[in-house]
């Protein structure tokens, strides 16, 4: 028998939210901003279906299995589209973008002439001005809030990744964001402070105690900064402030829990840090649910991830060299006449003199266990003809080498994938040398993109699949994404089965865009994806 979302919460939960809705109540004042149903979207960055299915049955998420079990929630798998990476994500959710043109979370942009990481928030604010295009709409227009994400998006806040580019923005918006903090605080000042400083004390030992087995510090120091100021002190202020924002009625909060994706990059996506992290946002999502149901205007809690996280085997722990040399450095090995063949498709083979090139520095950009390898300095990429007119050695160096799995590239206006000694196209994966790790549905659905994802490489390359769940990664990082294996595409959605909305049977993430738009944004106006 299904369960009710209101039995789901205990006696005592009930208890603690109704005393806390009260004293924030009594603080905060309400939003103006009003939908006709609220809701609490809650992103797990990083955690694949399976992962969760498992922490499911071993009791390591004890509250998510309760709503499982219960009935009152659906958890299904979901398939958001290639590449498998949180910007294309978040484009996808908040603007219902179906090309965002967005290669991964890093790339060579040749618009801006320079390389961009979302992780730096003058390039997060330059890329969300290029979705926000010209008056298109997102699911925190009107009186959304955000925290954590990659793009404002129209939110009413400025907790996120593009906004803390502008001093001035942030200065200007600190009585907002503060505002009501005092009065969700769930431990006292002492309590907090003291279990700040123990777990910062033990991530210190953590960190030392990698870095010399490894004999490697080069993330490290980074690592330890994000784990007490990203993953302590931001998780407890966002959580804090989503709090708030119910009591407030805060029409839709979008709110992402980075934890477990930080741990899973540095120390691997199954390693004892990174499943510590979704037993500790199972008690989190706990409270905010009982606060979800005890708010005044009662709120939807919709949990999703983005994509899933493989075992990264670092390149240069295989080979001792880093990417760039591999494909630009030493002997080339010949190009098999079969890739050549493949590549020209039956037209005129490339002139024996290719013309002279552009003064250009390669750029390799390692992103994962894929990389974008930018060789022109043209404002549109090389296709195939092309790349064997004038860098037969980088193709011949890259399509031999054992740790790279596939190599992408355009051909005409479609694009391939060299694997196995063949070249492949979205038709023709039935009977390509695909591993078992690999998803064809993610490679059909990223070489149908690539030609109008302009800001990706000439090539982009994708780590060999080495082991189950494992593949090459050519960062030096333990755990990846951003590639086309099963673990990486396979994503999750779960929604309570009372719902104004049917979450099942998601193909992209424009599609979930488009059907949380129609159950809780209400512009009066038509919708259109793009």
């Amino acid at each position: 028998m299904r369960e009710s979302l209101n039995e789901l919460v205990s006696e005592n939960s009930r208890y603690w939210a109704n005393t806390l809705v009260r004293r924030i109540g009594s603080k905060v004042p309400p939003v103006a901003a009003r939908r006709p149903r609220n809701a609490l979207l809650v992103h797990l960055d990083g955690v694949p279906k399976a992962l969760l299915d498992e922490a499911i049955v071993t009791g390591r998420m004890p509250f998510v299995s309760r709503l499982v079990r219960s009935g009152a929630y659906h958890l299904e798998n979901a398939f958001w589209g290639a590449p498998t990476s949180t910007p294309f994500f978040q484009a996808g959710l908040l603007y219902g973008l179906r090309h965002p043109n967005l290669p991964g979370y890093s790339w060579y942009d040749r618009t801006l002439g320079r390389k961009v990481q979302m992780n730096t928030p003058a390039d997060a604010m330059a890329i969300d001005a290029r979705l926000r295009g010209h008056g298109r709409t997102s699911l925190l227009d009107d009186g959304g809030h955000t925290y954590f994400s990659l793009f404002h998006a129209g939110a009413r806040n400025r907790m996120c990744m593009s906004t803390l580019s502008s001093f001035k923005l942030m200065t200007r918006s600190f009585a907002y964001e503060v505002q009501g903090l005092g009065a969700a605080r769930t431990k006292d000042a002492w309590a907090f402070l003291r279990s700040l400083g123990m777990e910062s004390w033990q991530a210190l030992r953590e960190v030392r105690q990698w870095a010399r087995g490894l004999n490697d510090w080069r993330h490290e120091q980074g690592f330890l900064l994000s784990r007490i100021l990203l993953q302590r002190l931001g998780w407890s202020f966002a959580y804090t402030k989503s709090l708030v924002d119910m009591v407030r009625g805060v029409p839709l909060i979008y709110l992402v829990y980075g934890n477990y994706d930080e741990v899973a990059h540095r120390r691997g996506p199954r390693s004892k840090l990174a499943l510590e992290e979704l037993h500790r946002v199972d008690a989190s999502l706990a409270e905010l649910f009982a606060v979800a149901r005890a708010a005044p205007a009662p709120y939807d809690v919709i949990l999703l991830s983005d994509h899933g996280h493989v075992d990264s085997l670092p390149l240069e722990l295989r080979q001792g060299r880093r990417l760039e040399a591999l494909l630009f450095e030493g002997e080339v090995p010949p190009l098999k006449d079969d890739v050549r063949r493949g590549l020209l498709d039956g037209r005129q083979p490339p002139p024996p003199e290719p013309p002279a090139r552009e003064p250009f520095t390669p750029v390799v950009v390692e992103a994962g266990n894929f990389a974008h390898v930018y060789l022109s300095g043209r404002p549109a990429p090389l296709e195939a003809r092309e790349l064997l007119a004038l860098h037969p050695e980088v193709l011949a160096r890259a399509t031999n080498n054992p740790d790279i799995g596939m190599v992408a590239m355009r051909r005409g206006a479609e694009a391939v994938v060299v694997m196995g000694g063949g070249v492949y196209g979205p038709e023709d994966l039935d009977r390509a040398p695909l591993t078992t790790e690999y998803s064809r549905r993610a490679v059909a659905d990223f070489l149908q993109g690539l030609p109008r994802m302009a800001t990706a490489g000439d090539l982009v390359l994708f780590g060999e699949a080495v082991q189950q769940g494992g593949t090459v990664g050519f960062a030096w990082e333990f755990g990846s994404h951003g590639g086309l294996t099963r673990v990486e595409s396979d994503s999750l959605v779960m929604w309570p089965a009372s719902g104004p909305v049917d979450l099942s049977g998601l193909s992209h993430c424009a599609r979930l865009h488009e059907r949380l738009a129609e159950a809780y944004l209400d512009t009066g106006a038509p919708r259109a994806l793009h």
